[in-house]
């Protein structure tokens, strides 16, 4: 739970660093804009995300995962408090490779009981490799 002395930045970074998955994955949160609505998470690359062995194309669960994560973090920095995904899509536009990703995630709608988030991927020489929206419980869990 946040703190009224605590910023939206340092909430979710202890947020997004708290979660096992993430300890494995090691997403960084880069920014929290509260006036756009939006937070940046950068994921550096390593070779167990890749989809093939000796090939640098990143797995789309990897990809995913970080449309969540990002997802999540937007609504996260509004409420100060986790929230429970309740659907996702992400279109993969372009495979992925490079040395990171980084993904935009800007809250597009904030209701009472749900939030819905737009999210951006771009790779290293900042293609756009994925699109995806996210929809998330906005209620404490």
């Amino acid at each position: 739970m946040g703190s009224m002395t605590q910023s939206a930045f340092d909430f979710v970074r202890e947020n997004v660093a708290q979660t096992p998955f993430h300890q494995w994955l090691l997403p960084q949160v880069l920014a929290v804009d509260e006036r756009a609505g939006s937070v940046t998470i950068n994921l550096p690359v390593r070779p167990e995300f890749y989809r093939l062995p000796g090939r640098p194309e990143i797995h789309g669960a990897v990809v995913a995962a970080i449309v969540d994560i990002s997802g999540h973090a937007a609504i996260a920095a509004k409420v100060l408090h986790s929230v429970a995904t309740v659907d996702m899509r992400v279109d993969f536009l372009r495979l992925a490779a490079g040395s990171e990703l980084r993904a935009v995630a800007t809250v597009v709608k904030l209701g009472r009981t749900i939030g819905v988030v737009d999210v951006r991927v771009t790779d290293d020489q900042k293609r756009l490799v994925a699109i995806g929206r996210a929809a998330y419980v906005t209620k404490s869990v």
